[in-house]
């Protein structure tokens, strides 16, 4: 078997504690680099949002989210973790790993193109509202292109390399932004959605290739010990992860059935505005917390325990804060900022946000199960998930409406929350301590942000609820 013969200077014979402080001083030196890269692809990302809502009808979003869930859907239904692979595994520096896992990224990128080709009829059987057989596709290449982005981003994983990883992402915001506009300017049509997803994959693509000049080169190679070792560490992730697309994307699909696409595309804003502070965690914790996490997984439990519980607690304060915010703030930003088409969208933002809390308490936890190699937690999770959301969703729906069915999708992923509860007690990290006292400083936060508002004379972030029952 080959190892890695590089010698980190992180995990190499040094001083265990400045070892420690080293990968910390990493660490926080990649959640700068979230927090200012982030921050500036929220601000175009709002920014492209007000605009291209001004130019486009709310049924043309709610279309391009009903094909972007299938394209999701298919993605998630052939994911393996490759990077989470390469981050945990003992060759995730060996050129041979790193080219099968990128050969099979190549692979999997054609494949998904082929099956949105093979979907595109039966799509618009089911949805007439995909009025052409070549959107589908269109949008599905796009994993072609992305399927051939450098190897060179599966180690920067690896390495708390946020800061190159960020730049391409501030990148692909912008490009899909300027691509569009320019395209509606003088087509204001779904295609030129799609135009700005394409253009956006092809720089990001080349892009990596440049942005990283050292490392693994691209060489197509299928070495059977590296393919056996990624399936096996991916099996598990591939069942939870076509398991969260049934659970967390298959609402639009259903609702794309039960209500009209300009309603759908009002609760796509809705959902992607509330769901920002998710987002921004998630990122932390994916390409910051999880690496971090896991270099610490050899120690002992108490050890483990102490080092996960003090950054849990520093990102849940922050997502604290940020949810209230969301709340406070989210209608008032819809009804003044966008435009009047969309303020429906306005009264979904706090529903959405505050179901968010316990989604922020899992993800937290996430990658610390992840770390120790528990990967079938998240996969029961997320069946738990989607036997909530399809049983709430329809009910929710049928008894109040558009009401009903935001509430059932902010609180269907609750029981991931018990799961992860269960496996950090299984594993000796128990934390519903950290969880009641940092719940209780969420609370307290959204009671003071809430104070805030009526001191302005603002009143709740959902005064029309009686009145949407029905639509």
């Amino acid at each position: 078997m080959t190892i890695d013969t590089e010698v980190d200077p992180v995990t190499a014979e040094i001083p265990e504690e400045i070892a420690h402080r080293s990968l910390e001083k990493r660490a926080m030196k990649g959640t700068y680099f979230i927090v200012a890269f982030y921050g500036l692809a929220l601000a175009i990302r709002f920014g492209s949002s007000i605009v291209l809502t001004r130019l486009f009808a709310p049924d043309l979003f709610g279309l391009m989210a009903l094909m972007t869930t299938v394209i999701v859907g298919l993605t998630l239904f052939s994911h393996i973790g490759l990077e989470d692979s390469i981050i945990q595994n003992p060759r995730g520096d060996d050129e041979i790993f790193v080219n099968t896992a990128w050969t099979i990224q190549v692979l999997r990128g054609i494949a998904l193109w082929l099956l949105t080709i093979a979907l595109a009829w039966p799509m618009i059987r089911l949805y007439p509202q995909i009025h052409s057989v070549w959107l589908l596709p269109m949008l599905g290449f796009s994993c072609v292109i992305g399927g051939f982005a450098s190897p060179k981003m599966l180690t920067m994983y690896r390495h708390l390399g946020v800061g190159r990883l960020s730049l391409l992402e501030l990148l692909s915001q912008i490009v899909v932004f300027v691509a569009t506009l320019i395209y509606a300017y003088f087509s204001p049509t779904i295609w030129a959605l799609l135009f700005g997803r394409i253009a956006s994959e092809i720089v990001r693509t080349v892009a990596s290739y440049y942005l990283v000049k050292e490392g693994i080169r691209p060489r197509f190679v299928l070495e059977r010990a590296s393919m056996k070792s990624l399936v096996q560490f991916g099996r598990w992730i591939l069942v939870s992860t076509a398991l969260t697309f049934l659970a967390s994307q298959s609402d639009k699909l259903v609702l794309a059935k039960l209500t009209t696409l300009q309603m759908l595309g009002i609760y796509g804003i809705a959902f992607s505005l509330s769901d920002l502070p998710r987002q921004i965690i998630q990122m932390f914790s994916g390409k910051v917390g999880f690496p971090f996490i896991a270099k610490f997984s050899h120690k002992p439990r108490p050890e483990f325990r102490k080092i996960v519980l003090k950054y849990r607690m520093m990102v849940l304060a922050v997502g604290a804060v940020m949810l209230t915010f969301t709340i406070c703030i989210g209608d008032i930003f819809i009804t003044h900022v966008y435009d009047k088409r969309y303020h429906d969208a306005a009264w979904m933002i706090a529903i959405f946000a505050i179901g968010l809390w316990h989604t922020l308490l899992y993800n937290t936890v996430t990658p610390v199960i992840m770390s120790l190699q528990k990967s079938h937690y998240n996969a029961i999770g997320n069946l738990l998930y989607c036997i909530a959301l399809f049983g709430l969703l329809p009910v929710g729906f049928r008894l109040w409406g558009m009401v009903g069915a935001v509430a059932a999708v902010a609180i269907s992923d609750l029981p991931v929350y018990f799961v992860n509860v269960y496996a950090s007690y299984r594993q000796g990290l128990g934390m519903l301590r950290q969880d009641a006292l940092m719940t209780t400083f969420f609370l307290l936060t959204l009671v003071g942000g809430l104070g805030i508002r009526h001191a302005f004379g603002v009143g709740l972030p959902f005064p029309a609820l009686p009145h949407l029952g029905h639509l």
